[in-house]
């Protein structure tokens, strides 16, 4: 793999070492503070979507006093696969790429400038398909990753490939922006879906710091038939929530049509602004996302989705 990175050091978003002495006592509200979300990392390109992208990241940041860490990705044009070509035509592509995203850079470090608190930029020069490796292993060291739904209007991107390597190799979260109302005060109505999985499970303990800064909050269970009288599930994830100092309402709907369709649907009933749900499959987005639940929230959830695996 053939990266560049340039300016990377030192972090702008590098906070001074505490002394061992200051740090505060584990459960009080500072160390509680410290375990919210204080590092955003987004992709940036150049392109239009950066504008729904950066602006869910920037009301993150505000969100949650949080720095912002942009990536950007410059594409370099591959090498011949064949010898004997013309390796000084082939330098000169390449120089020629190097300094288009320089004017790139350049546009993404003004716009950077403008946020209201720490943001830095990373730039990697790279060929396209070493895009998925490094920002996943970028993402590990962030809290949250912004994106944008799949199939969203932006011809750069995000690119399936991208989106599965993060969400099953980060470790981290997703979250999809869609474009919506600004968030920067937080959410009217979290919508959680719960089934009881370890993916849910993973991805309501990653949604923590989203649901304290929302005004309500739902468990929604969706049921093959409808719930009979004595229907527990999704009390735990209810009782869970309240441990965190979270009151959150339980609410079971039966399913018509698809799981998507029945979270969407009661997403927009309930008014919800936020969606939370976990990220299922094995290893291979294609074999396993197309028309299933997780495929279909990424491409068209109506509201911002936090998803994890």
């Amino acid at each position: 793999m053939l990266t560049a990175i340039k300016d990377r050091l030192p972090y702008p978003c590098m906070l001074e070492t505490t002394p061992v002495a200051d740090v505060p006592d584990a459960g009080s509200p500072t160390s509680r503070e410290a375990a919210m979300i204080k590092v955003a990392m987004v992709r940036l390109d150049g392109t239009v979507g950066d504008d729904v992208r950066l602006t869910a990241a920037e009301d993150m940041a505000k969100l949650f006093d949080a720095c912002l860490v942009g990536l950007f990705f410059n594409i370099l044009t591959p090498l011949p696969a064949v010898e004997g070509g013309d390796a000084e035509f082939w330098a000169r592509l390449m120089q020629q790429a190097r300094e288009a995203g320089d004017t790139t850079e350049a546009i993404l470090r003004h716009r950077l400038a403008e946020v209201n608190g720490p943001a830095e930029l990373r730039r990697f020069d790279l060929f396209a398909g070493d895009v998925a490796t490094v920002a996943t292993q970028e993402a590990r060291t962030a809290d949250a990753f912004v994106t944008l739904r799949l199939g969203a209007a932006d011809s750069s991107g995000p690119t399936e490939g991208e989106d599965e390597s993060i969400l099953f190799g980060s470790g981290r979260h997703l979250f999809v922006a869609a474009g919506q109302k600004p968030f920067d005060n937080g959410f009217d109505h979290a919508l959680v879906a719960w089934n009881g999985s370890r993916e849910a499970t993973r991805t309501m303990a990653e949604a923590l710091p989203y649901l304290h800064e929302s005004r309500a909050v739902t468990v929604v269970v969706v049921d093959r038939e409808p719930p009979g009288p004595d229907a527990i599930a999704g009390a735990e994830a209810v009782a869970y929530l309240k441990h965190h100092g979270i009151e959150a309402q339980l609410h079971r709907t039966a399913r018509l049509g698809g799981v998507s369709a029945t979270l969407i649907r009661e997403a927009r009933r309930l008014g919800a602004d936020l969606m939370v749900m976990g990220g299922y499959g094995h290893s291979r987005l294609r074999e396993w996302l197309v028309d299933g639940t997780t495929y279909r929230l990424l491409r068209d959830a109506p509201v911002p989705l936090v998803i994890a695996h």
